[in-house]
């Protein structure tokens, strides 16, 4: 059997990783990552709670774990280009990166020089063979929980030496296997929330790094014709609609898109978010340069019909039907049937 290392959160699903693998005759060691600075007795997975849950399941299950200090990597690979990114007036999704940057990047090679042959998380995806005995990423087993999204920029090097134990399992089974095992997390609450977020708001720590980001700023209708006033383009996102503070316009209106040139949130009606064509750079491309694929702009977003188009450089992505609330920064993630072929950020829809 193969000597695995295990990313553990704290959670049930990276705990039931380690069991089930421990389970199957595997060398099993537990690691945490400590991206964030915390000093909280409860919190979410950069907690002392979440490196003291890991270390009683590992000790429970008898393996060794490690808290290997990753904060100054992941500030200088999430943190700070996420600030940048809402500086700019797109809208980034850091967990996509750090699953790029840090943990199947840094962290997986950390765990091969250590002798490792994989790096096993609690993602619930799955990785199969493609008909060319390629591997690739696939959608979880569960839809409801399906996290493919965030991982789409694996490579094939990376997928060769990375397991998802939990991807073939619906997460009621995960509970029931953690109650199996007598996992002290068996009944632990998800943390639904960007880790370096406190109570979700990420707004501080964007204004710390880029304070133009919070500088208040005129909001504006597509006219021109001046509606209200911002606290800062950081607090606003494309397809935004509540706290805009401009009520008695009549119809609802929605945020457009954020100039950070200008400083100013443009809004309009709903009707005006609608688009077709997404351009993507950055991208990762396992298909053909056009595919017919479905493909999803957020986590959890129902995949959409499209026409993929990708020239080396460029993916273009042409939907069947209008979408509401793209935002520059995003990513845009293909598939086929449920398995990725590929994605790229969002630079402008239309």
């Amino acid at each position: 059997m193969a000597r695995v290392f295990v990313a553990m959160s704290g959670g049930v699903d990276s705990s039931v990783t380690a069991a089930l693998l421990l389970e199957q005759g595997h060398d099993v060691t537990g690691i945490t990552m400590q991206l964030w600075p915390s000093s909280d007795a409860e919190g979410g997975c950069c907690s002392v709670a979440a490196v003291r849950d890991a270390r009683r399941v590992c000790d429970l299950l008898g393996i060794p774990h490690y808290a290997w200090n990753y904060r100054e990597t992941f500030e200088r690979e999430v943190v700070a280009p996420f600030a940048a990114e809402y500086a700019m007036g797109r809208t980034p999704n850091p967990c996509i990166r750090c699953n790029d940057r840090v943990k199947f990047s840094d962290l997986l090679a950390k765990v091969m020089a250590q002798g490792a042959e994989s790096l096993a998380t609690g993602h619930y995806a799955r990785i199969v063979a493609a008909d060319d005995s390629a591997l690739r990423l696939a959608r979880g087993i569960d839809p409801g929980k399906d996290q493919s999204y965030f991982l789409y920029r694996l490579t094939q090097n990376q997928l060769r030496h990375v397991l998802f134990p939990v991807g073939e399992l619906h997460k009621s089974e995960v509970r029931a296997f953690a109650e199996r095992f007598g996992l002290p997390v068996a009944r632990k609450a998800e943390s639904q929330e960007t880790c370096f977020a406190v109570e979700g708001d990420y707004v501080p720590v964007v204004s710390e790094r880029e304070p133009s980001a919070t500088r208040p700023g005129e909001i504006v209708a597509l006219d021109g014709a001046v509606l209200g006033t911002h606290d800062g383009i950081a607090n606003h996102t494309v397809g935004q609609r509540k706290g805009l503070g401009i009520g008695g316009t009549g119809d609802p209106l929605f945020v457009l898109r954020l100039d950070a040139a200008l400083n100013q949130v443009v809004v309009g009606p709903r009707e005006a978010l609608a688009v077709n064509r997404i351009e993507a750079s950055d991208v990762v491309w396992y298909g053909s340069s056009i595919e017919e694929v479905t493909a999803a702009v957020r986590y959890r977003m129902p995949a959409s019909v499209a026409r993929a188009t990708y020239d080396g450089e460029r993916l273009v992505v042409e939907f069947q039907r209008p979408l509401y609330g793209v935002a520059a920064g995003q990513s845009v993630v293909c598939y086929q049937d449920e398995v990725v072929i590929g994605g790229g950020v969002i630079e402008c829809a239309s």
